[in-house]
Formats: C-alpha cells, structure tokens, sequence
C-alpha cells in the first residue's frame, strides 16, 4: 500500500486482506493479481531491457503496477500508479539511480542550426557552417573538415542492424540514413509529422490503426549501387522483423503490436473500410471521423502518389504508439534488398511474396527469418546497412571512422532546394570520427578536425569542458562554444546482478547505495550538470514525485555500514568487478570513487572497462556483477523507464484494477 500525491496504491494478489488505514479522503487504487506460474519464465532466461530489467529483479507487486500503468488510459489513475511504480524502484532498489542529466552541446562557431530532442539526433544535413570555416586534413584518405563536410568526434561503435540497435549512437545514425512511419521535426516534441507515413487513421478505441505509405521512395543500396522502391509490404516487414528477431529493441514493438495479425491492403480497400464511418485521425486541428481517402489526405494536406496501406493491429490501445513509430529503430528497410544478398535468402524472394500474400499474411515470413543474434539477415545489415534518408553509408572502417554521403535518391531533396537553391545539402558528406581516448578527443576537437561533439556525455568529458569552452582557432574569430540546455530525460545508474550474492540482499544494495559519494560526483565528474535521482522516473516526467519515496540516498558511511550489519553478511568474503565503457572519462572516475568507498565497507572491488560493443555483449547475460550505464528515453512516456529498466519478466493470468471511495468495497474487490 503506496501512498500517493492524490490516491491510495493498493497491490496484492487475489484474496489477500487491507490493512485498516484512514485514506484521508483520496481514492484507493486497487491492483489485484494471479501470477501464472506456468507462463513466467525464470529470470535468467530472458533478455535484459526487453523481457526484463536488467538487473534480473522480479517484484510481483511491481510488475503488477507496470502493466497495469501501461494498459490504463486515465491519465489520473496512470499517474498514480506511475507514482507507486517510482517509490517501488526506490524501495527494492535493483538499481542505484546515480542521477539525471543536463544536455550540452559543444561546437565551433563555424557551425550553425543545431538544435535539441530528447529522443532524436540532429538532421545533419539541416545544420550549415560559415563557408570561410577553415580547411583540415583529417589524415583518412583525403578528406578534410571543410564547409561542405560535417565532422564530429566519438566514442564507440554502433550496431548497424536497428532491429538489434537499442542505443543512441546507433539511433543517432539511424535517423539520418533512414525514416520512419512517422517523426518529430527539429525539436518539436508534442506534435508528430508524417515521414514515410503520409497520412493515419486508427479505429475507435486505438486498437487498429492505419497508415498511408508514402510513393515513390527509393532506397539507396551503395554497396551494389542500386535501388529499391518502397511499398506498404516493407514497412509491414520491416516491423515485423523486428518482433521476430527478438533482439534489444524488439519488446517496443512485440509488447503492443500483433505483428503476426497486422496486414497490407490496397487503397481502394482502405477506402471502403473509411466509407464505414468507423475511423477517426487525429492531425493538427482536426479530431473526429474520416469517411475517405481523399478526406484523410486532404487533412494530411498531401497530394501525392501513395504506396498501399499497412493496418497495425495492437494487443490493447496504447497512447504512445505514434511515439514508438517515430524511434529510428523502426526504419524502414526493403525486404527484397534482404533477400537479394543473404545468401540463405537469395532466390526466395517471389515465393516469399507468395506465402505471405505479398503482406497479408506476414506470419508466412517466419519460414525465412530466424530469431536470434545469429539470424542472416540480422548478420548482414550489420555490415551493410541501407537507408532511404538524406544520407548513406558510403564507408567504414570499425573503431576508426564513419563516412556518410548525401543521397542523391532522397525523396525529401525539394527540402535542400528551399534550404540551398539546390537539390543537396550544404554537408555533402558527414564524417564521424572514432576515438576511445578522452584527451585525444578533446585535441582533435581543438585542432578543429571535428566541428563538434554530438554526444559529450561521452565525447569531451565534461569536466574538461572549461578546458575547451572559448578556445580560438589560430588566426580566427571561430572559438569553441559550450551551450547548456538544461535538465533532462538522460540518466545515469548503476546495475546490480540480484541474481547473485550478496546483490540479492537488499540491505547490501542499501548499504551500497549509502556508498555512494553523490555529491563528489556531480561536482568534481559531471561539473554540476548533474542532479540527484532517487527512483526509476527522472524528473518532468508523469509518476515522478520525490516526496513519497521510502529512501533519499546521499553518501552516509555510517547508514551504509548499518546496513551491512543488518543484511548479515562479511563483506570481506566478497569481492567484485565493476564494469564500464572503455574511454568514458567520466565512467572511469565514476568507477574509481566506487571502488574506494565501497572497498571502506569491506569489500573487495575490481574495476574493469570494455568496448561499447563487447560491454553491450557482456550485461546481455547475468554473467555480470555491477556496471554503470546511461539511458535516454525512446519516447516520452513514463513506461519507457519503468518498463525496461524495472519489469521483472512476469505474466499474469488475473491482473485488474479498479479505483474506490471506500476501504470496505476496495477490499470486496481485492477478495473476490
């Protein structure tokens, strides 16, 4: 029983009893639950961020809220149950929440429009320089940062398959070599724009929903020069795929999207279910029904040639789908460009058509794509990835650099002639720079071979930020500018494996997180832009409240020794590793305060770093003791947190809830 802002939590299995309280007068939410032993699979059989959190916690009572709060549409009851879900994260504690983030930009004068958005990268191609900004080799071939080449500097490499890619490197590259159904332009974040989706429609209740694909889009396929048209059939697939491979990103589509009961049709065939009356869209300033294609458009004020319609049908309605289709995990890619190249493929492409019924039948697929990280398709467009968005991939070479080139088949190019006169973009090419030393990261940024740092959370260490903000260049009035943009979704934290001792002792995890030096570490790593977070929901999201929680962590040796005294153990018979990314500064500092205070406690600690993509590898099985990680929001919605960073993996074979006045009808409903 959770007391919240404006309401009584209530959570327990079936026929469990109230204890008598004053509700004061608020309503009392009631979540009532029957674990289904049978379908809840053990913890260490499912995947981390997908099927569970990634501390391998299980809570009937919060996984009970969780999907109670996901499938609620009353934004009251939402928010009060989000509020529960938060003080529970804070109360079992699978993960230290280190703290929530300030976004800065850091970047040469010569460089012009960039712009913030919580979930998507900037557009390349719509930032612009000074055409004077100077000239410097890079030392690849003979290339060189100039006016018409954008270059930045990095850390890490990303997984180029989006179907697996569940980071932001990776999505950042994903949103300038592809498109989604649907977008944010800029940093515009309440509004969606139509991307490969011209225009969409859903059934009354939102458990179906309809989208008009855009005509005439051309995929470009630089590693064979060649491209492939769009269709309806490749959206479909696309999703589809996604759910099938079950990788990182795939619960996003799985949890709410039937796939397997999702179609094609043609327009006519769209336009006779509009001429039933039944189908509402929501767009700008119009809110009601749509009884034809031509209407719908219209509303959409598109004219344009079309490529079918994809229906999506969803398990429950769910508010935050659009959202979800405007990650850039959900580019689009061509079906038949697959099944050209996977040589498991090659030759089955038309019979494939045939199967699925060119889309309608999109279960039919199954017989081609396998599940899994070692599926062919999923194999290749990890090394040769496809787009249809304003750049593609013209080459790479992994851990050193990655070179982008504007793509000539861009349906979007009248974009580029009302910005440049001409149909391509100032940034013809774009050059991302890979380096895993810090300091030699913050010199290439200042020999002006980069013009930015996209990314400085883990680019130019933000401590070192004073040591780079104002430089000049020589013999110019460029400098280097460090813009803040204030608080935001980006979080920092800490993962215990519960599955191990002594992390499946709550008061060890209590003990560690009293540990803690917060307060050092904001000022002397993150140089204040960081500030504290106690629960799973950072602040400016719904369900965030800092008033209600059981626990306000803060370094206090002396509560963390009680703490070890109170779990039972003798800390001097564990010892542990502590992970992090190889080349994040402030990780390593980060990883270093830990290993001196939680060593005061009697532990004996072992930092250890890895590459992004052998650390993504290593925390994808619990095989791990604790790592440090950061997290940023796929779309804005407080069950983007709790889902993936706190859901235990179980299923439910009861699972209600209902909001009452009184304790006696609450009870009846919990008993019954």
């Amino acid at each position: 029983m959770i007391e919240t802002s404006k309401a009584f939590v209530v959570v327990g299995p079936v026929g469990s009893k109230i204890p008598n309280f004053d509700n004061k007068g608020k309503p009392i939410i009631v979540v009532k639950f029957k674990v289904n032993k049978t379908a809840t699979e053990p913890p260490e059989n499912l995947s981390p961020y997908n099927t569970i959190n990634p501390s391998y916690f299980r809570s009937y009572y919060a996984d009970a809220l969780i999907l109670s709060g996901r499938k609620e549409t009353n934004p009251l009851i939402r928010s009060q149950i989000y509020e529960a879900v938060n003080a529970l994260s804070n109360y079992y504690l699978p993960i230290i929440w280190v703290g929530q983030g300030m976004r800065v930009f850091v970047y040469w004068s010569w460089l012009h429009g960039r712009y913030y958005h919580p979930i998507l990268s900037e557009r390349f191609d719509l930032l612009t320089e000074d055409t004077n900004a100077p000239k410097i080799p890079l030392g690849i071939g003979s290339y060189e940062n100039n006016a018409s080449t954008l270059v930045e500097i990095q850390n890490g490499w990303p997984q180029w398959d989006p179907a697996k890619s569940y980071e932001g490197f990776g999505w950042a590259l994903f949103h300038n070599i592809g498109d989604t159904l649907v977008t944010y332009w800029m940093n515009e974040t309440r509004s969606l724009a139509p991307d490969l989706a011209v225009a969409w429609a859903h059934n009354k209740n939102g458990t179906i929903w309809y989208f008009v694909i855009r005509g005439n889009v051309k995929a470009y396929d630089p590693w064979h020069n060649k491209v492939y048209t769009i269709n309806a059939t490749d959206v479909l697939f696309t999703l589809w795929r996604i759910a099938r491979l079950n990788l990182d990103p795939s619960w996003l589509i799985s949890t709410f999207i039937n796939v397997n009961a999702s179609t094609v049709m043609t327009e006519s065939e769209f336009n006779k279910i509009l001429s039933s009356g039944s189908i509402y869209t929501d767009y700008g300033n119009y809110h009601g029904k749509v009884t034809s294609l031509s209407q719908l458009l219209k509303i959409f004020n598109y004219s344009g040639p079309t490529a079918g319609v994809v229906e999506l049908k969803l398990y429950k309605p769910y508010g935050a789908i659009l959202d979800i289709l405007a990650d850039p995990f959900t580019m689009v890619i061509p079906m038949k460009y697959l099944f050209d190249n996977v040589p498991q493929l090659q030759g089955k492409y038309i019979q494939a058509m045939i199967d699925s019924k060119a889309g309608r039948n999109p279960a039919a697929w199954a017989k081609y794509i396998r599940v899994g990280e070692q599926e062919p398709t999923h194999l290749y467009l990890h090394k040769y990835p496809i787009g249809t968005g304003p750049y593609y991939v013209k080459e790479y070479k992994e851990n050193s650099y990655i070179v982008l080139h504007y793509n000539p088949y861009y349906w979007n190019s009248t974009l580029w002639v009302k910005m440049f006169g001409k149909p391509e973009p100032q940034h013809k090419l774009v050059i991302i720079l890979i380096n895993n030393d810090p300091v030699t990261r913050i010199e290439i940024l200042k020999r002006g071979q980069a013009d930015g740092a996209d990314r400085p959370w883990e680019s130019i260490p933000l401590g070192r930020l004073k040591d780079v903000k104002g430089y000049q260049y020589p013999g110019t009035n460029f400098k280097i500018i460090v813009k803040t943009l204030g608080l935001t979704p980006d979080i920092t934290y800490l993962v215990f494996n519960v599955l191990k001792p002594p992390f499946n002792n709550k008061y060890v995890r209590l003990a560690l997180a009293y540990a803690v030096p917060y307060k050092q570490i904001y000022s002397i790593i993150y140089a204040n832009y960081m500030t504290y977070l106690h629960g799973v929901l950072p602040a400016g999201f719904v369900g965030y409240n800092n008033n209600i929680l059981p626990y306000k962590y803060d370094f206090n040796m002396t509560k963390a020794l009680e703490y070890i005294k109170k779990s039972g153990i003798d800390p001097s018979k564990y010892s542990f590793e502590v992970w992090y990314l190889t080349g994040d500064l402030e990780w390593e500092k980060l990883v270093t305060f830990l290993q001196s205070t939680w060593s005061r406690l009697g532990f004996k600690i072992t930092v250890k770093s890895f590459t992004w993509t052998t650390l993504l590898e290593k925390i994808m099985h619990p095989g791990f003791d604790v790592y440090v990680m950061g997290w940023g929001p796929d779309y804005l919605d407080p069950d983007d947190y709790a889902g993936p960073l706190f859901y235990g993996g179980t299923k439910f074979s009861v699972l209600q809830w209902n909001v009452f006045t009184s304790l006696s009808a609450a009870q009846q409903f919990l008993s019954s």
